[in-house]
């Protein structure tokens, strides 16, 4: 049984795959299976399947499915998501497993610079606010000032997120109702409601172009930020959130006077929440239940003798 699993979505753009990979395939840590995840098709040119698991999923399938999809087949006990253009340095993950070994810890987030600036930081984890803003931590410091400034974060950032796999399927997986934008946030408050933590590593180094991983803008983010916060509006109370929330929306409007394009988000807020009200109408169908031959970690939800094993360091003495 591998002691991770290396999950690569692909969901645009397949040529930024290929740097993945070779990051991937030079750098992997021992004992790891790497699954690629494809709605598109995908001729395997360099004929990798020796090495790499090709998961077909459904042709308009999301982020969300393809994880999910991912999951089913994962053999290992943890998960460790890669977005293609994502590209890792050695060591990389062998600084994130041990923080395994404690049994609240759900997931570890790793430190994302861009590979245009290798001094600044994209992402070192995921913040949520009460008003319903995502923040992403670090972003646009440099990787010295964003050391001193770690905290612990509310969930990883998922184009270099590591999640224990017992606990994604404890809270149902990446839920159906977020949205890919959002996958990441969402399943971070659901393990954080499960009372499960994440931790920052930032000696877990990967490295991406800042924009291709830009998040969008306009009509899209406006909807999707207003779902998510009204799924989880009361991660910080309602009362908190909801006035936290009047006073963004009341900036939003301000502001928009000499921007128009935030008149565009505030439409997308107005979609988000009408469809966030529907969908409480007519509810999600659940998560699938985890697959027959799916590895189960027993309690504490990681085998820590088995990780103790498979380390580097262990095999060779």
């Amino acid at each position: 049984m591998p002691r991770l699993s290396i999950v690569i979505p692909v969901l645009g753009r397949p040529n930024l795959l290929d740097d993945t990979l070779v990051s991937v395939l030079e750098n992997r840590p021992a004992n790891c299976e790497i699954i690629v995840v494809h709605a598109k098709p995908y001729d395997d040119p360099y004929d990798l399947a020796g090495e790499v698991r090709f998961l077909k999923a459904p042709r308009r399938a999301g982020l969300v499915e393809c994880l999910n999809l991912a999951l089913s087949a994962s053999l290992a006990p943890v998960v460790h998501v890669l977005a293609c253009g994502v590209e890792v340095t050695a060591g990389w993950a062998d600084a994130a497993l041990p923080h395994f070994h404690d049994p609240q810890v759900a997931a570890v987030a790793a430190m994302l610079l861009d590979s245009n600036d290798r001094q600044k930081v994209i992402s070192a984890g995921l913040a949520y606010r009460a008003e319903g803003i995502v923040c992403k931590i670090g972003q646009g410091k440099d990787i010295a000032e964003a050391g001193k400034d770690l905290h612990e974060p509310c969930g990883p950032d998922v184009p270099a997120a590591f999640y224990r796999k017992s606990a994604l399927e404890a809270v149902g997986r990446f839920s159906s109702q977020a949205a890919d934008s959002t996958a990441g946030i969402d399943v971070a408050l659901a393990l954080r409601q499960a009372g499960f933590r994440c931790v920052s590593e930032p000696a877990c180094i990967a490295r991406a172009d800042a924009a291709t991983l830009c998040g969008r803008t306009g009509f899209r983010h406006g909807c999707d930020a207003e779902r998510i916060f009204w799924r989880w509006a009361s991660a910080h109370g309602w009362v908190r959130s909801l006035l936290a929330h009047a006073a963004l929306l009341i900036g939003e409007c301000i502001i928009s006077l000499w921007h128009p394009l935030t008149i565009v988000r505030l439409v997308g807020r107005a979609w988000g929440l009408a469809r966030a009200v529907l969908s409480r109408r007519h509810p999600q169908p659940a998560q699938p239940a985890m697959s027959d031959d799916a590895v189960v970690i027993p309690t504490p939800h990681c085998d820590t003798a088995y990780l103790d094993q498979q380390r580097p360091s262990a095999r060779a003495a």
